[in-house]
């Protein structure tokens, strides 16, 4: 048993509570399952978010339609990442 009088220091604030509001965040893959989770995670925090998806448009609809009911910005671009070419417009 501690009987020590000292209080316990409190841990340093979470990124998980960081206020995102005047950020955007590219979300890459953003329609599949992490991709998702962070894209939401990120909107509970304010930020904007821009979704990346390769080939599942109605699921990148249907998160920024979600995102948007949380209460940000939330816009989807489709991009192919695999290569050079689709990343350099």
């Amino acid at each position: 048993m501690n009987t020590s009088s000292t209080e316990p220091t409190p841990p340093p604030p979470s990124v998980l509570t960081t206020d995102l509001s005047k950020h955007i965040a590219l979300v890459t893959g953003g329609t599949g399952g992490i991709g998702t989770a962070t894209c939401r995670a990120l909107a509970a925090l304010g930020s904007t978010i821009a979704v990346h998806y390769h080939k599942n448009e109605i699921p990148a609809a249907f998160l920024t339609a979600r995102l948007e009911r949380m209460g940000v910005r939330a816009q989807a671009f489709q991009a192919d990442l695999s290569g050079y070419e689709g990343v350099c417009l």
